[in-house]
């Protein structure tokens, strides 16, 4: 039996109910009633999540790992590509935004793939109530609300610990030639094939250009 059935009957024995004035028959009726909107309410419930199940999407997930960025001075400016971004439903793309991390999720209803871009220990905090984010052709752009002006040399925290790993340390007791060659070293242990080539020559040619003196 329909809800919509139920509820006409349940409506009508209450109607009855009210008629009547043997208490016995009327506790049958209000009772009988009860039940039938208490089936109601249990076929509602049963078609709502048959309904859910049917309409919602399985959707798989995919973790970016890829942006640019840039900054002025209240902003610190996240570039994320998506092909056809704004084509998608307004509510497809959302962005959570902490003290000190963001997450960008983007649902792909065509492809029913839901992206999600999270970064988490930023450099410096920002004002998450004060950050958002546009969409564009084929790009979302975030804009995170610097807590104070202070220019970002990297993004995270971690990205911050590998340039200062990487970065050469001069020796002020030592002079300028020993110093360049420290530096020299570093960056043909740390550099690619390329990078490696290029030192190696300019260390061949430097060393050829010395007398014979020198070089011994």
């Amino acid at each position: 039996m329909s809800v919509s059935n139920l509820r006409k009957e349940a409506d009508e024995l209450i109607r009855l109910a009210m008629l009547t004035e043997i208490e016995n028959v009327k506790r049958i009726l209000t009772s009988e009633a009860t039940r039938l909107v208490q089936a109601a309410e249990a076929e509602e419930k049963l078609n709502q999540n048959t309904e859910r199940k049917v309409i919602r999407p399985a959707y798989t997930t995919t973790k970016l790992y890829n942006y640019g960025w840039d900054q002025s001075d209240k902003f610190l400016k996240i570039y994320l590509t998506m092909n056809g971004i704004q084509t998608f439903p307004a509510d497809s793309t959302n962005v959570n935004f902490g003290a000190k991390s963001f997450e960008i999720q983007i649902l792909d209803e065509g492809k029913k793939k839901n992206y999600i871009l999270a970064v988490n220990n930023l450099l410096y905090p920002i004002i998450p109530g004060e950050s958002y984010f546009k969409v564009k052709a084929d790009m979302v752009v975030v804009f995170l609300k610097k807590a104070s002006s202070v220019n970002w040399p990297c993004v995270t925290e971690v990205e911050k610990k590998s340039k200062d790993a990487k970065a050469p340390k001069f020796d002020k007791e030592e002079d300028a030639g020993a110093n360049l060659m420290s530096l020299m070293k570093q960056m043909y242990e740390d550099g690619d094939d390329d990078m490696k080539r290029t030192i190696a020559k300019a260390w061949t040619e430097a060393r050829d250009k010395k007398s014979p003196d020198e070089v011994l």
